[in-house]
C-alpha cells in the first residue's frame, strides 16, 4: 500500500481510535500493523501493573510459547504480541445488559468445574458405582467429548502452554491420571504418567508446572515440570518447598505458591522455596470457611465461622469476605528462566545484579518478605445478597449468590499506579446481574472466547448452566 502520509501522521490518526476499532485497522497493511502494534504497546504499558502482569502471563502460558520476557529486550529477546494482549483486554469489556446474555446449555449432577483457555471441564456423577464422567464443553456451550473415569474425581487441573496440546491432570482416588485433549476437543486419550504420584484434591497447576502435596523429610510441597512425550507425560522434579506446617490449601500462579496454613496465616513462596510474603494472624481463616486462592489473590469468607460463633451466642455483623493480594508482582525480581516465570522482569534495585540459581533472586535469599494485609469487604452489600462463591479473572470479579453478579474492579480510566479497587464490591451495584437458579451457587468457571465470556456456574444441587456474556471485542479474525 502506497503511503500518502508519513508514519508519524498515520500514528496520530490511529491513536484517536478506541481499541475495538484500532485492532481491525492492523489488518489493512504491514505499515498500519506496525503502527497499531506500537500504539497498543503504549496503551498496555499504562495499565495497572497487576492487570498487565496477568494479561502477559496468560498470553505466554496459553497463547504462545515464550521467546523472552524482558520488556526492553536489551539482548534481542522478543516482546509479547501486544495485539493479542490488547484483544485480551477488550474481552474484559462485558455488557451490562442482562437481556443480551443467554444460557446456551445446561448439565445436571455436576460436582466439579475447571476452566481452560478455550473449553470448560465439567465432572458429573455416573450412578452409584463411584464413577465419574468428564465432559468437555466448548466455547459455544456444546458438550464435544465425554470420558468415563472409574473412581472418585477429586480435582482436575489443565496443563497448557502455547503451541502445545492441553493435558488434563486428574486426581482420581489419590492417583494422578493424565488425559490428552485433542485440538478439536472431540476426544481424550489416556497418558502414562512417570513417575507415579499420590495426589489429593489440592493439586494445582499453572502452565506446565504442577504443585502437589508430598511429604519428604521436612518438605511439604513438590514442584514438577510436565513434559508431553508420545503416549506419556513426564514429570520432572524442579524443587521442594518447606512450609512452616502442612498447608490446608495452596495455589500456583506466575511462579509463586500461595499457601494457607491451619494457624490462620497466608504465606507466598517462590518455586525454589523462598518466603516472599506473609500475613498476620486472621482467626477467621482457622475455620473451614470457603476460601479461594487464585491468581495471586486471597478471597476467604466468614460464613462458616459466623455460623459456629452463633452457637457461642456471639453476635456478629453481616458476613464479610477477607480479600487481598498475596504477592505484589511489581515488587518482585526474578530471573527470566525461573520455573513458571513468564512475566517481564522488574528491577527492585539498580545494584541488584543478576538472579541466582533456580531463578531465585538474592533479594529473597536473606529471608526478606512483604506483609500481606487482607481487607474486610462485604461482598454484595449494595444488593443485600449473601455471596457464597467468588471467582476473579482479568479485573472482573464473578460473585455467586442465587444470582450471578459481575463487578469491574478496574475502571476505564486506568493508570499504571492504580490497583484493585475492592471497595467497588461493597459500595457499588454490579455491572451485570443475572438470575439463573433459586439455589445458592457453589462453583464458577470462566473462560474468555473471542467476543464472549463463557461463564459456567453450578448450584448446590449440582445444576450447571453455561452462560454467554457478550463483550465489545471485535468479531474479526486474527490477521
Amino acid at each position: 500500500m502506497e503511503s500518502i502520509f508519513p508514519n508519524e501522521i498515520w500514528e496520530q490518526i490511529l491513536d484517536h481510535l478506541p481499541l475495538e476499532e484500532l485492532l481491525p485497522a492492523s489488518c489493512v497493511c504491514r505499515q498500519w500493523r506496525h503502527l497499531v502494534r506500537r500504539i497498543c504497546r503504549q496503551r498496555c504499558k499504562c495499565l495497572p501493573s497487576r492487570l498487565l502482569a496477568e494479561l502477559v502471563h496468560e498470553h505466554y502460558t496459553t497463547r504462545c510459547r515464550p521467546q523472552g520476557m524482558d520488556s526492553e529486550i536489551p539482548d534481542g529477546r522478543e516482546e509479547p504480541d501486544w495485539l493479542d494482549v490488547s484483544r485480551m483486554l477488550i474481552q474484559t469489556q462485558v455488557t451490562s445488559r442482562a437481556e443480551a446474555c443467554s444460557v446456551v446449555s445446561q448439565i445436571n449432577q455436576v460436582i466439579l468445574l475447571t476452566a481452560a483457555e478455550k473449553f470448560v471441564v465439567a465432572v458429573t456423577r455416573s450412578g452409584e458405582d463411584q464413577s465419574c464422567t468428564l465432559s468437555l464443553v466448548s466455547g459455544e456451550g456444546r458438550v464435544t467429548c465425554q470420558y468415563l473415569v472409574h473412581g472418585k474425581v477429586n480435582k482436575v487441573c489443565v496443563l497448557e502452554e502455547g503451541g502445545e496440546p492441553s493435558v488434563l491432570a486428574v486426581s482420581v482416588n489419590k492417583e494422578l491420571l493424565g488425559l490428552l485433549v485433542h485440538p478439536d476437543l472431540r476426544s481424550l486419550t489416556a497418558l502414562t504418567i512417570t513417575p507415579n504420584l499420590a495426589v489429593d484434591s489440592r493439586i494445582c497447576s499453572d502452565g506446565q508446572t504442577l504443585v502437589v502435596s508430598q511429604l519428604e523429610e521436612n518438605y511439604h510441597l513438590s514442584v514438577y515440570r510436565a513434559t508431553l512425550l508420545p503416549g506419556r507425560l513426564q514429570l520432572n522434579l524442579q524443587s521442594r518447598i518447606r512450609t512452616t506446617s502442612p498447608s490446608i490449601c495452596w495455589d500456583l500462579w506466575n511462579g509463586f505458591v500461595t499457601t494457607l496454613v491451619p494457624s490462620g496465616h497466608i504465606r507466598a513462596y517462590t518455586l525454589c522455596g523462598a518466603l516472599v510474603a506473609e500475613s498476620p494472624l486472621y482467626k477467621d481463616l482457622r475455620y473451614p470457611n470457603p476460601t479461594l486462592l487464585a491468581r495471586g489473590l486471597v478471597l476467604a469468607s466468614t460464613i462458616t465461622s459466623r455460623t459456629l460463633l452463633s452457637y457461642w451466642h456471639m453476635d456478629r455483623d453481616r458476613d464479610y469476605w477477607l480479600v487481598g493480594e498475596s504477592v505484589l508482582t511489581s515488587w518482585l525480581q526474578r530471573g527470566p528462566h525461573a520455573v513458571g516465570n513468564t512475566s517481564p522482569r522488574r528491577e527492585l534495585r539498580k545494584d541488584s545484579g543478576s538472579s541466582v540459581s533456580n531463578g531465585s533472586p538474592s533479594f529473597f535469599e536473606g529471608g526478606n518478605s512483604c506483609v500481606v494485609t487482607l481487607a474486610k469487604v462485604r461482598l454484595g452489600a449494595a444488593v443485600l445478597l449473601e455471596v457464597t462463591i467468588v471467582q476473579y479473572q482479568r479485573g472482573l470479579v464473578f460473585c455467586g449468590t442465587s444470582y450471578l453478579l459481575v463487578y469491574k474492579i478496574m475502571e476505564d480510566t486506568w493508570k499504571s499506579e492504580a490497583g484493585l479497587k475492592w471497595e467497588v464490591l461493597e459500595a457499588c451495584m454490579p455491572s451485570l446481574c443475572l438470575s439463573l437458579t433459586r439455589r445458592p451457587l457453589a462453583r464458577i468457571a470462566v473462560c474468555f472466547i473471542d467476543a464472549v465470556i463463557m461463564v459456567t456456574v453450578g448450584d448446590r444441587d449440582g445444576n450447571c448452566h453455561m452462560v454467554s456474556l457478550p463483550t465489545s471485542a471485535p468479531q474479526t479474525s486474527v490477521c
